[in-house]
């Protein structure tokens, strides 16, 4: 499914307005830190540790803490809480997070998905989307700490393109917490493998960042929420399940998708928008209400995998990254699309390009145009075509980046891999963003 990106920004920092909010926080029971709820945190390994006799954080700060993202008209009921924090998973790195600011540190906080993380749908689209919803309460409660806010979702891109973009688009800003969202847009079947080669690949990164999937829905109940969950289960990843919200209120009657959804019945509007944050900040409220009393355990990222999770040391290579073998009818040029770097390559004569990569896996980034220009390319690697690329999307939404799977493999090869107009190919023009590397 494709989502309709309204930017070309990728990364937004933004210094949030500063504003202590007083209010009474209603405290989930069943959220203690330490524990997983439906699923115990007891699964990881790891040692206790008692929080000591002085507080990690001040009581007059928790006292004082920013409220829930507000929702306006949009009634939020203990039904709707309960379902959307599905399981906080293992506090551990959080719990860290939010000592830190407490203590005036600097602390990043990132956000990878598709165009709902974008901010689709929400206006102003700046202000009014959830990540700078939620990331407002880091800044509202923890005033004297300087919060660095990266917003890298991108319009109509999976976990795949997630994965292998995220080493520029997040983890160069060493951040501190990552909030991941892709549920939406998978739907291929290695996008289980991807999404949680995602996630372990955040929780690997040296910086050791805490990491919350967020899982989000359409009006038809389309998301990948379920395969999600169990990859972040199995991580004990904290996990908020927006779609759970969508499906149970229109189950019940208490929730309808005019209240919080956008007409295309995909992307969530201003309301929409709110009720991600609300579930966002509420989970946040209740870790810091209690992160003087909890007895936590340390962080370990488990060994045992869901898939062969391949895509863990992935990366999105740039024309300024690697050269082509062979290019007759190419040429290096800047490519219109909405990743962070343009520089790619492309042809307006139908032109054939080659590429020799090794690697456990690859594939290509491609440009998809509305000017019924664009063509058609067969894929070869080592001689032998594995899947024809249409970069023509007539009638569509609007031109966007797309990909396709080259090869896969459980040890990294050498291939050659060479992109050529197909025999039925329809347009001279066809352009390449970049290529997709596992290692």
């Amino acid at each position: 499914m494709k989502c309709n990106p309204q930017s070309n920004n990728i990364v937004r920092r933004m210094k949030i307005s500063a504003l202590v909010g007083i209010s009474l926080i209603f405290i989930l029971t069943g959220c203690h830190a330490g524990q997983n709820g439906s699923a115990g945190v007891d699964s990881l390994s790891g040692n206790m540790t008692e929080t000591s006799t002085d507080n990690r954080v001040s009581p007059d700060l928790i006292a004082a803490m920013a409220a829930p993202t507000d929702t306006g008209s949009l009634t939020v009921t203990e039904e709707m809480i309960n379902t959307g924090i599905q399981n906080p998973g293992n506090l551990y790195r959080l719990m860290n997070v939010m000592e830190r600011a407490a203590h005036g540190e600097e602390i990043t906080i990132a956000y990878i998905g598709g165009s709902i993380t974008d901010g689709s749908s929400a206006s102003p689209k700046d202000t009014s989307c959830y990540a700078y919803l939620s990331t407002k309460w880091w800044e509202d409660t923890f005033p004297d700490a300087t919060i660095n806010y990266i917003n890298a979702g991108i319009g109509a891109t999976d976990s795949y393109l997630g994965v292998h973009r995220l080493r520029d688009d997040v983890l160069a800003y060493e951040p501190d917490l990552v909030i991941t969202e892709f549920s939406v847009n998978d739907y291929r079947s290695w996008n289980k493998e991807t999404y949680e080669s995602l996630l372990r690949t955040i929780l690997l990164s040296d910086n050791e960042p805490a990491v919350i999937a967020l899982l989000l829905g359409t009006e038809q109940d389309y998301n990948y929420a379920a395969e999600h969950a169990q990859a972040a289960f199995k991580l004990s990843v904290s996990t908020i399940n927006y779609a759970a919200v969508l499906s149970e209120g229109r189950k019940n009657g208490t929730l309808s998708w005019k209240d919080v959804g956008n007409p295309d019945g995909i992307h969530p509007a201003n309301g929409g928008h709110a009720l991600i944050a609300h579930l966002l900040t509420q989970f946040y409220c209740n870790v810091l209400s209690e992160i003087n009393t909890a007895v936590y355990t340390e962080y370990v990222v488990t060994d045992d995998t869901l898939t062969k999770s391949r895509y863990e040391d992935a990366d999105l290579l740039y024309a300024s990254d690697i050269t082509p073998v062979s290019m007759d009818g190419f040429t290096q040029t800047d490519i219109p699309s909405a990743l962070s770097h343009t520089d790619g390559w492309a042809t307006t004569t139908a032109g054939t390009i080659s590429f020799e990569i090794t690697s456990r896996e690859a594939g290509i980034v491609f440009y998809q145009t509305t000017d019924g220009k664009s063509g058609q390319y067969d894929v070869y690697v080592d001689g032998v075509c594995v899947t024809t690329i249409d970069a023509d999307y007539s009638g569509g939404w609007g031109s966007c980046c797309d990909y396709v799977e080259c090869y896969k493999n459980d040890a990294s090869e050498a291939h050659l891999i060479e992109l050529k107009p197909s025999e039925d190919n329809t347009g001279d023009n066809f352009a390449i963003c970049g290529i997709c590397v596992g290692y």
